[in-house]
């Protein structure tokens, strides 16, 4: 068979398309195809232009980057962009001037320091310490208010436990002395009065001034790290991280222990477990008031 090139230029079915013809210059197809049943033109009708690939987008404040995770826009940031969250990827290193964001213990992101300031809008954290003086004294206020509310529940329930009590210690096989049937009634008589005296004592007071009387003395409060403020829902998911481990009491007291320790490692925002959830923090409010436009919602 002849080779391409030695075929005069001319039209000719096209290889790639049969039902089409095509203009064969000597060396190569030319021109756009026309069907084959068509009478073709003198000269092929040359191909259309590729088209040019559009520029690459020019980044802008108002272009979003796939690396960021954006906050809402809210006032406290005036005319600024929203803090940002760097998410980590495989190989990523901490970029310069920011805080690592960590989960479980684990690095998850990292956050500049100029927005952690905008989000506490210039408040200081505060130490953990305070928030542990803080806690004794609403635990000893809710001792107090349990005394007073409850006190008559826990009487009634230990009028019934102390004689079981010296029974068991006194028997030399202490699983023999059967437990009173209506010790785990009064016992959780007394467990709901004092979880509904709790909620009562913390939930509002959190709700309307960020405060306890603890956090009142140790001049700290609550507030939300997300442009709105606090509600009820959250103030009760934050509140059911002390509720649930006392319905589990004892063994619960090993929640309260590692809760109450989280802030001492925790980054950015030195939260307890009880903080994850609900995205709040705990900040000292002892010195200068912050300005108000830039305050943390509560």
């Amino acid at each position: 068979m002849a080779s391409m090139t030695t075929i005069e230029p001319g039209w000719y079915p096209d290889p790639a398309d049969p039902a089409t013809q095509r203009y064969w210059d000597g060396g190569a197809w030319i021109g756009k195809p026309v069907p084959a049943d068509a009478e073709p033109p003198a000269d092929p009708e040359p191909l259309d232009p590729e088209p040019q690939p559009l520029p690459a987008p020019r980044p802008d404040a108002s272009t979003p980057d796939p690396a960021f995770e954006t906050l809402p826009a809210d006032r406290r940031y005036g005319d600024g962009p929203p803090p940002r969250v760097i998410q980590r990827t495989p190989g990523a290193v901490q970029p310069p001037d920011t805080v690592p964001i960590r989960s479980l213990g684990v690095t998850v992101g990292w956050i500049t320091r100029h927005d952690i300031h905008r989000i506490l809008g210039g408040r200081v954290l505060a130490h953990p310490g305070q928030r542990f003086v803080a806690r004794i004294v609403d635990v000893l206020c809710m001792l107090a208010l349990n005394a007073v509310v409850n006190g008559y529940f826990i009487y009634q329930m230990l009028q019934t436990f102390w004689p079981y009590f010296l029974e068991a210690v006194a028997s030399p096989n202490a699983g023999d002395v059967p437990v009173p049937s209506r010790l785990s009634d009064q016992l959780w008589v007394v467990l709901l009065i004092a979880l509904g005296l709790w909620f009562a004592y913390e939930v509002p007071a959190t709700l309307n001034t960020g405060q306890t009387i603890g956090k009142r003395l140790m001049g700290i409060k609550v507030v939300s790290l997300a442009p709105v403020n606090l509600g009820w829902g959250r103030l009760l998911l934050r509140w059911s991280y002390f509720a649930l481990p006392l319905i589990c009491f004892p063994f619960g007291a090993v929640l309260w222990i590692l809760d109450g320790i989280w802030c001492i490692r925790d980054q950015p925002f030195r939260q307890c477990l009880h903080d994850k959830s609900p995205g709040t923090a705990v900040v000292d409010v002892s010195g200068e008031k912050a300005d108000p436009e830039k305050e943390p919602s509560r």
